[in-house]
């Protein structure tokens, strides 16, 4: 019996050291890539100064401190909203084709022949904005609408054709076109109808996109002027569905919405919500709840980038603080809004690191020495 105990011992002792060798040579482990130490060691200078914390303040969450939704409405420049539809007859450009259409009372006129008493002429504008056509010459056409140019054609068929009707008609433009880039469809340069377009119906013609409107940024460019709102935007409010113009330069970009968290929970990770109204009760399910074995319920945090305090001066922090040891915390994170670049952390309890080493490392051994006192038994 007192073999068995000696060898027992013996076995404990052996497992004990086991753990202080491999506490002491974690340092010295091989892992891929090089040390911090090594880094530090290799670098010419380190710049640190411990001291320098980006200043927060700390708000402990309470129904009289709930973040305050973001009550301003998002507008498109007014300069945009402002354009209506042309309300003037429509004109032509450089690049332009048009068909001019002429009748002839006669079978035998100008153009009129063998019972053919209309004839189309296909004519396309000029980089110097003319056109040139039979028995009318050189005409400058960009500038002008569809009724001044019928208006100039008669006078130059006068006395040449028979009693000419004319029609003027502009088939294939390219100062009337606006270009979509981007998350749609059939991104490129896309033509705006006569009587013109809005923004949406130039996103549906393009193909649409098929992400979240809330993580859709449409981005409208007009010369020098440009603005951005999301696509929630645009579909919450009519008057941010503006009057496309000829020109105009529509870029959609897709920014997938993920939100952070770390810490003591089950899953922590950056966490997609596939909702446009966020909150913190969503996020905390989606990555399993606090973790019962590590977490701090006392002490969870949203830490939130704050706009400049003055001007130039370095941007205050705010971190949010719930206590989900109180009963009205889960109703407090059901109404907490959250926002796409606020930072979660579930602060950890005293004793997590203690928990994790003994779980980890000194079960398995303590189990194992329990299994050899055993077989001594």
């Amino acid at each position: 019996m007192t073999r068995r105990w000696e060898l027992a011992a013996t076995t404990l002792r052996m497992l004990l050291c086991a753990v202080v060798l491999t506490l002491a040579g974690c340092s010295t482990i091989p892992s891929f890539g090089p040390s911090d130490a090594a880094i530090a060691e290799a670098a010419e200078v380190t710049i640190s100064n411990p001291d320098d914390v980006l200043p927060f303040r700390i708000i402990d969450v309470s129904a009289s401190t709930l973040p305050s939704l973001d009550a301003h409405a998002h507008n498109f420049p007014s300069t945009f909203r402002s354009r209506g539809f042309r309300r003037a007859d429509e004109v032509i450009g450089v690049g332009d084709q048009l068909d001019i259409r002429i009748w002839e009372v006669a079978e035998d006129g100008l153009f009129a022949s063998s019972g053919q008493r209309d004839t189309t002429l296909k004519v396309a504008v000029s980089n110097s904005g003319n056109i040139s056509v039979a028995y009318a010459g050189t005409i400058k056409a960009s500038g002008l609408t569809v009724a001044e140019l019928r208006t100039d054609l008669l006078e130059r068929y006068r006395g040449q054709a028979v009693e000419p009707e004319i029609a003027v008609t502009i088939v294939e433009t390219q100062s009337r076109s606006a270009t979509v880039l981007g998350a749609v469809a059939s991104p490129g340069r896309a033509t705006i109808p006569s009587g013109g377009i809005r923004l949406l119906d130039l996103l549906a013609q393009a193909g649409g996109t098929s992400q979240s409107p809330w993580e859709i940024k449409v981005g409208v460019q007009r010369a020098s002027a440009s603005a951005t709102l999301s696509l929630s935007e645009i579909f919450a409010r009519p008057q941010n569905n503006i009057v496309i113009l000829p020109g105009d330069i529509v870029n959609v970009t897709y920014i997938p919405r993920r939100f952070a968290v770390y810490g003591g929970v089950v899953q922590p990770g950056n966490v997609e919500i596939p909702l446009e109204k966020a909150h913190l009760a969503y996020l905390l399910a989606e990555v399993g709840g606090l973790n019962d074995d590590v977490a701090q319920a006392r002490s969870v945090y949203v830490f939130r980038p704050s706009k400049p305090a003055n001007r130039g001066g370095a941007p205050v922090g705010l971190a949010y603080r719930l206590d989900f040891s109180k009963p009205d915390a889960f109703l407090l994170a059901g109404m907490f809004r959250l926002e796409p670049t606020d930072i979660t952390y579930i602060e950890s309890a005293d004793g997590a690191d203690f928990q994790r080493f003994t779980s980890v490392i000194l079960s398995p051994l303590l189990g194992a020495a329990s299994g050899a006192r055993g077989l001594a038994n």
